[in-house]
């Protein structure tokens, strides 16, 4: 059975927060230390990204890390076997994904299986979404596509590592629910 899913106003509130906080690095490499497999994945995959992409998938990684860890619960550490059967999973769909357009972010919110989407839409929403000048993930589409993919294999196994607090209040049904991304402020 899967986890409820954290809401998403919850989850584009945190990722803001977190961006935002100096103090938040200690919490991020922490969460990645704890999950050594995970970021070793990460870390390895990152091999075949440009090196600013790789810094921005590890540091996201991070930040979805804190999510479940502000969800509360408990977060064991990721085996092999989870890391390598999500990684299968989100590579099965790959194809389906393709051609990278602007029909791109429609057809991966379409994928009814994804574990936690509304983190997912958040990091799509960060990578494809936002005004170029405002992200921090100002990425070529190709590389924004592969640190989407891993950011996608890295929700899927921190999820199946979460269990929630029993007195969790998540969502158990996914519905896009849209967030304007940030805008550039042209006057200011």
């Amino acid at each position: 059975m899967s986890n409820p899913y954290l809401p998403r106003p919850i989850v584009h509130e945190w990722s803001e927060a977190i961006g935002e906080d100096q103090g938040e690095g200690a919490s991020i490499t922490r969460l990645l230390k704890q999950q050594r497999r995970l970021s070793r994945f990460i870390e390895e995959n990152s091999e075949n990204l440009g090196p600013a992409s790789g810094g921005v998938c590890l540091y996201l990684t991070g930040v979805i890390a804190r999510l479940f860890d502000k969800a509360g619960g408990r977060l064991r550490s990721a085996t092999w076997e989870q890391v390598r059967g999500s990684e299968k999973r989100v590579q099965s769909v790959v194809g389906e994904l393709l051609p990278l357009d602007d029909g791109l972010v429609g057809r991966a919110r379409a994928v009814s299986w994804r574990a936690q989407p509304h983190i997912l839409d958040e990091a799509l929403m960060a990578l494809f979404e936002s005004d170029a000048e405002e992200r921090e993930e100002d990425l070529e589409q190709v590389e924004a596509f592969k640190v989407y993919l891993l950011l996608w294999v890295a929700t899927e196994v921190l999820d199946a590592c979460w269990r929630p607090p029993k007195d969790f209040e998540g969502e158990s049904d996914y519905a896009y629910h849209h967030i304007d991304p940030k805008k550039i402020d042209k006057d200011g």
